[in-house]
This record gives structure tokens, C-alpha cells and sequence, in this order.
């Protein structure tokens, strides 16, 4: 024995592993498993990877993300379910693991049996309480609506929308099973609260709606992740899944079931021409009402009448007595103001007298002010005008030619007395007078030409 283990031969761990692999996938390949969800793991990369066990073994589950987005139902911890795959190793860690492509619930009953364990969390949290459900409006003027973009479902709740009371709609398209369901739905809903961020009307109400079908195609609204959602939206939100015998956990959390998804649109908006014929009824009604109350009124005012004397009659007496007492006022008051005219005339009289002496004697002393004024005013203007008259004869003094000509100037003139102020007008033979500051005058002769 020990010569043939000798004699075996040597494999590296790599080489060993590859072989092992081989001998797995070679004999066996798609395998369908029976067991239950344990851990769940579901990195940022979209696979999923989970530990499928029974009450004996565990054996690692992987799905790609291509297939992730497929399935109709998602693993979740504790859900019995039969899984379709191939069984593989992973020599990086010498274990075996089946890489999945489709997952079922185990039967109804494991579905079910599951729902009530979350129906039982979610209701001791409250969640199903009326306290916390919320006031649908009565006419809302916008309409969110989450559900599949294609299929009679969308088209149903807008042509009885449009039937009962057009307004504006507005559709958040999503899954409406599968494994990105239920996160999809979660968006919605919470993005339908942020839209009017982008200048988009915000809904009034909220409707998420879609088709019947089995337990499995509408497990994405069994999600705990969306009845919670559904619970703390602020927008009052109408559940319509699947056919009136269908129940999810959003039907009971959400603030109003219907049944179907033409139901919900009814829910949600009233009819408008029953509101117009509602209007019409109460504007005839209300119309005859104030009639009849005029009609009543004027009946009362008649038999009040005649129960009553006439006002002319009742306030003749007190209106006479009235005029007898103005008269004699008025002939009081005409009495009494002559005789305050006359005194009033007696007493300006003796003021206007002492009036006229003080307005006398004010002007008397005014102009006394204004003569001490003027003659002040003149003696000055004297004063200066000598002043001025004095400046200008010294100026006139100094300027003189009897001034320059003390100074041994002489003033030439020709024989018509006119001034010579240059040689070059000077002419042959021509006579002048030269004139000396002594008063003496001679006569000279010009002998010479200028040229």
C-alpha cells in the first residue's frame, strides 16, 4: 500500500482543485433544490449570494445580476423555496456552491406562511392602525400613479379619470413584479415627494395599482421594504393589486383599498358632472329659499302695518310741537342778538377812538425814525461823494499838461492849433507854436524837409 502511494501521482493544489471541479460539474449539472433562505447578502455589484440549508446541511447560493433582475421572487431569510441552478466549485476556497437561475417558493405555503410572520411584525408595530391612515382629498387637482407603463391597467384609471373628472395625471413607471419590484416601487413613492423640486406638480393622492395574478407575481408588494414606504408617505396613498380577492401588505397599510385599479380612480375623484348637478340643484333651491323668505317678509310687514297706526299720524303731535318750540327760539335768539349788535357797537366805537391815537402816534414816531434815517443816510452819501470829488481833482492835478510842462516839457502845435505829435507830419516852411510851461509862447519855422 505504501509503494502505491508512493508510486501516485503528484498533483499541485491548483492542479488538485481543477479536478475536483471537473468531477463535480461533469456529473452533475442543472440540479433543482429543495431547502430554506438563510443569510442573504446583496453587494453593490447586483448579485446575490445566499446560504440555502436544511434542517442537516448548508450549500452556498449564487445569482448573477443578469438573473437577479429576472426573478419574481427575491431570497429573503426564512423563505422555503426550490432553487434551479448548476453546481460548481470555487477552488479559491475549496467549497462547492450551486450558481442559481431561477427561484420558486416551495409551494403556497411557504409564501404564506412567511406573509404572516411579516403581517404579525408590521401590526404589533402599528402599521395597519385606521389612527395613522390618512384623509384621501375630496378633488385633488393632481394624480400620482405607480404601476406598469404598458397594459390595460394605466389606460383603465386614466379613461375613468377622464370619464368622472379629467385632471392632471401623472405616472411613475415601474415593475410591477420581478426582483427589482418592490425597490422600484419605493422610488416611486418617495421621488413623488420630491417632484416639485423640479417645478412638476406634487400629487395629491397617490394610487399604486396593478393586475391580478398568482401569489408569486405580486409578492414585490408583500416587500416589508415597501409597506413601509407606503406608511410613511405623506401623500395619501390608494392601493389597487390585483382582483378584489387578492390581498398584500399594502392594501393594509395603505390609507384606502380598492379592488381594482378602475375602482381606485373612482375613489379618488368624484364625478364632475354630478358636482355641476349638485351646484345647479343647490343655486335653484337656494334661489327659491330667498324668495320665499321675501314673500314671507313682505307678509309680515303688511299685517304689521295694519296693526299700527300711521307713522304720519304718530309723529304729527310731536312734529308740531317741535315747530311751536323752534318758532319761539328763533324769536328768542333774533331778540338777543340785536341787543349783543348794540353793545357790541357802543363798546367799537370807544375802541376805535383810542385806535386811531395809537395808530397816530406810531406813525408820528416811524416817521421820525425814518427822517433821523435818511438824514444819517444823506450826510454820509456827502461824505463820500467829497471824498470821491477830492480823489478825482488830485488825479486830474497830476495828470494836467500845465504839470508836465513844469517839468521842462514843451507842446508843439501847428498853425491851426492843432497838437503835432510827430516829426514825420511836419512839412518845409511850415509854421509852428511852441508853448512853455511860463505861458510864453513862440513861433518857429520847419527849414528842413523830413525826408
Amino acid at each position: 500500500m505504501n509503494s502505491t502511494i508512493k508510486n501516485t501521482l503528484e498533483l499541485s493544489v491548483s492542479e488538485l482543485s481543477e479536478s475536483i471541479k471537473g468531477l463535480i460539474e461533469n456529473n452533475f449539472e442543472y440540479v433543482r433544490v429543495r431547502g430554506e433562505i438563510g443569510r442573504v447578502s446583496k453587494p453593490a455589484s447586483g448579485h446575490i449570494y445566499f446560504d440555502l440549508k436544511d434542517s442537516d446541511s448548508v450549500i452556498s447560493g449564487i445569482i448573477w445580476k443578469g438573473n437577479a433582475l429576472k426573478l419574481d421572487i427575491r431570497p429573503e431569510e426564512g423563505l422555503e423555496v426550490i432553487c434551479t441552478g448548476k453546481v460548481t466549485t470555487y477552488k479559491g476556497q475549496s467549497k462547492y456552491q450551486i450558481i442559481v437561475d431561477k427561484v420558486e417558493a416551495a409551494g403556497i405555503g411557504a409564501l404564506m406562511a412567511l406573509l404572516e410572520k411579516r403581517k404579525k411584525i408590521l401590526e404589533a408595530e402599528g402599521l395597519f392602525s385606521d389612527r395613522y391612515k390618512k384623509a384621501i382629498p375630496y378633488l385633488p387637482k393632481t394624480i400620482g400613479v405607480i404601476t406598469s407603463p404598458s397594459g390595460a391597467v394605466i389606460r383603465d384609471i386614466i379613461h375613468r379619470l377622464e370619464e368622472r373628472f379629467p385632471l392632471h395625471v401623472i405616472v411613475w413607471p415601474v415593475r410591477v413584479q420581478g426582483e427589482t419590484c418592490p425597490e422600484e416601487v419605493v422610488d416611486a413613492i418617495e421621488g413623488f415627494h420630491l417632484v416639485d423640486q423640479s417645478n412638476i406638480s406634487r400629487p395629491d393622492v397617490i394610487i399604486i395599482a396593478r393586475g391580478g395574478g398568482s401569489l408569486e407575481d405580486l409578492w414585490g408588494f408583500n416587500d416589508e421594504s415597501v409597506a413601509r414606504a407606503v406608511f410613511n408617505s405623506k401623500i395619501p396613498i390608494i392601493s389597487a393589486i390585483g382582483h378584489e380577492t387578492d390581498n398584500t401588505l399594502i392594501d393594509l397599510v395603505s390609507d384606502l383599498r380598492a379592488p381594482t385599479p378602475t375602482a381606485a380612480a373612482e375613489k379618488a375623484v368624484p364625478v364632475k358632472e354630478h358636482l355641476l348637478e349638485g351646484l345647479r340643484d343647490n343655486k335653484v333651491r337656494l334661489k327659491s329659499s330667498i324668495l320665499r323668505k321675501i314673500r314671507e317678509k313682505n307678509e309680515r310687514n303688511k299685517i304689521i302695518n295694519m296693526a299700527f297706526p300711521s307713522i304720519l299720524k304718530i309723529i304729527q303731535y310731536p312734529q308740531q310741537r317741535v315747530e311751536n318750540i323752534s318758532l319761539r327760539i328763533s324769536l328768542s335768539l333774533k331778540s338777543r342778538i340785536s341787543h349783543f349788535n348794540q353793545k357790541f357797537l357802543n363798546i367799537s366805537n370807544l375802541f376805535k377812538k383810542d385806535l386811531l391815537i395809537i395808530k397816530a402816534n406810531n406813525k408820528r414816531e416811524r416817521l421820525m425814525s425814518d427822517a433821523d434815517l435818511l438824514k444819517s443816510n444823506f450826510s454820509s452819501f456827502l461824505v463820500s461823494l467829497e471824498n470821491r470829488l477830492n480823489l478825482s481833482i488830485g488825479l486830474l492835478s497830476a495828470l494836467s499838461h500845465e504839470n508836465v510842462l513844469k517839468r521842462g516839457f514843451s507842446i508843439v502845435k501847428d498853425s491851426d492849433l492843432k497838437l503835432v505829435k510827430s516829426s514825420k507830419s511836419l512839412k518845409k516852411n511850415q509854421k509852428l507854436k511852441v508853448f512853455f510851461s511860463s505861458n510864453d509862447i513862440i513861433d518857429v519855422e520847419v527849414h528842413n524837409d523830413k525826408d
